[in-house]
């Protein structure tokens, strides 16, 4: 790959869940190790270099406070980037081991955590880049090191098959640490990749629909003023009719409300926003059209009593429709809308007498198509209309109703 890919997201994961977990190993070597240099310097009495010792320890606990600091500021992590901390704390232990008894040190195989680290985190290159360099500081230590100071060597053997012990105990902690939160913070990451191709397989689906219906709205006009006309001719015709007079006078409504919403359509297509006008009239038109298209609803509708004046969003109009025509197609005999506003946001309930959902098409709802009757009603229509309101940054969820049926909770933030 290139360099510049090399600068790219450290596994698609944020800062916080690399450099974070980094830093807390880091911590508890730094602990770690200004324990152990305490504990033989003044409680075995074996004299060690604390000034050299105590300046690594310092400079490492400053670059842990540069890292919070750094963290705070929430930017993505790099391959280089990580790399830089791996290796710092690497070259700052091995030098911390140089002072303690090189390879005699029984804590020197924790040189091995940042490769760990780095097999788990990094490209390749970079892991076995590491690897190297961590080989050649053992090399180093092999030849060159500041023997501890020890005239007892029982002792000596005996506290190094300790410090073995408590070396592979720190390790296998550390190490399962590191790799257990790395594994929690790489299955959020599938998660969430998991969801945007979900949201992105939709998405393309919806973008499909709306092209064809675009297609169909624009073919859709001349029959649509053809039937206008002749029913408008038929209702005249029967006008002392009283059955056909009334059927002709009906589809001539309905065909006015299809042509109005292809006007709307082709408005919207032209000039994107709709004029803003009083929250409680949108509401109550956009009821009234929707009563004139299914005549045989009964609907019992609570305006909000708010006139703040209101632009709806693209596709909102469509989507309280959608929802509202599958509250019909589940109990056409009892329909409700109930409207709240507030400074924070306007919440629609629309809810009916159906035979409600399953756990599982509650959870599914508006990610996937599925109908609960065969033919009709809670299809693509939910699915439009969840990518409407997410869109906008509203929310649809389906609840129950009491004493039976379903309720369609909508929230929509004010802009």
């Amino acid at each position: 790959m290139s360099s510049a890919a090399d600068s790219t997201l450290l596994s698609t994961l944020p800062a916080r869940a690399l450099l974070g977990r980094l830093l807390a190993v880091r911590i508890s070597l730094i602990a770690g190790w200004a324990v152990g240099i305490a504990w033989l310097h003044w409680g075995l009495r074996i004299p060690m270099p604390l000034l050299p010792m105590g300046a690594v320890l310092l400079l490492m606990g400053m670059f842990s406070l540069t890292t919070a600091w750094r963290l705070r500021l929430d930017l993505p992590a790099t391959q280089m980037e990580f790399l830089a901390h791996l290796l710092a704390d690497l070259t700052a232990f091995a030098v911390l081991v140089f002072f303690s008894g090189g390879v005699t040190n029984p804590f020197v195989s924790l040189m091995l955590v940042p490769v760990v680290i780095a097999a788990i985190s990094l490209r390749p290159r970079w892991v076995w880049l590491l690897a190297t360099v961590a080989g050649g500081f053992y090399g180093l230590l092999l030849f060159y090191f500041q023997p501890l100071a020890m005239t007892d060597p029982i002792a000596a053997y005996g506290m190094h098959l300790g410090g073995m012990w408590f070396n592979f105990i720190v390790s296998a902690g550390l190490i399962a640490f590191f790799v257990t939160r790395m594994q929690a913070a790489l299955r959020i990451r599938d998660q969430e990749l998991s969801s945007l191709r979900e949201k992105q397989l939709r998405d393309e689906r919806i973008v499909a629909l709306g092209t064809q219906a675009a297609l169909a709205a624009h073919e859709l006009a001349t029959p649509l003023a053809t039937i206008q006309t002749t029913a408008h001719e038929l209702a005249r015709e029967f006008a002392n009719d009283p059955d056909i007079g009334d059927d002709c006078r009906l589809l001539e409504k309905q065909a006015q409300a299809c042509k109005l919403i292809l006007t709307q359509l082709a408005a919207r297509a032209r000039d994107g926003t709709p004029a803003a006008e009083p929250l409680d009239a949108w509401l109550a038109t956009l009821v009234e059209r929707w009563q004139v298209l299914r005549p045989e609803a009964h609907l019992t509708f609570t305006p909000p009593h708010d006139h703040r004046d209101f632009s709806p969003p693209e596709g909102l109009e469509q989507a309280i429709l959608n929802v509202l025509n599958n509250a019909a197609d589940a109990s056409a005999h009892a329909v409700g809308l109930e409207a709240v506003a507030d400074q924070k946001a306007l919440t629609i309930d629309i809810f009916d007498r159906g035979p409600g959902f399953s756990p599982e098409q509650k959870a599914q709802a508006g990610r996937v198509s599925f109908s609960s009757k065969t033919g009709r009603g809670w299809g693509m229509g939910l699915a439009l209309t969840h990518a409407t309101l997410e869109r906008v940054g509203g929310t649809l969820t389906l609840a129950e109703r009491d004493g039976g049926g379903t309720r369609v909770h909508i929230t929509l933030p004010w802009n």
